[in-house]
């Protein structure tokens, strides 16, 4: 089998060696100075990881606290039913013993009625006709 390539790039030479190693040395340079923006960089984001955490933290604080207020608000709510429905209850039993001690017993309801039927047919009655006025007498 036949060689291609030059002899002069199989060989190494004593130039390309010397060309060779600065660039090495910047290699390892950026691979050195890589390793501590690394660590920069998850130091960055163990940061904000925290901040996000305290954040939540407080979020939920929140909420704990605003589902306490709800729970209390509909206890208030549960609690005002029950005593509006039993002031009702007792307001209407008290309206009907009222209205038992301030109308008068049955028989005098009755007349009381009655005469209450008389004062309207008495107002609605017809009035009689005025009399015609008289003529002046004429001189």
């Amino acid at each position: 089998m036949t060689n291609v390539l030059p002899e002069r790039l199989l060989v190494w030479e004593e130039g390309s060696l010397r060309a060779l190693l600065p660039s090495i040395a910047v290699a390892l340079l950026c691979a050195a100075c890589g390793a501590s923006d690394l660590d920069a960089r998850r130091a960055r984001l163990g940061a904000e990881r925290r901040a996000l955490e305290a954040t939540l933290d407080h979020l939920e604080d929140r909420l704990l606290v605003n589902q306490a207020r709800v729970r209390f608000w509909k206890e208030m709510q549960a609690r005002h039913e029950s005593v509006t429905a039993v002031a009702c209850a007792s307001q209407e039993e008290h309206a009907i013993e009222m209205a038992r001690h301030v109308l008068p017993d049955e028989p005098a309801r009755r007349a009381g009625r009655r005469a209450s039927i008389d004062r309207a047919r008495v107002a609605a009655a017809p009035r009689a006709a005025p009399a015609p006025a008289r003529a002046a007498p004429t001189p």
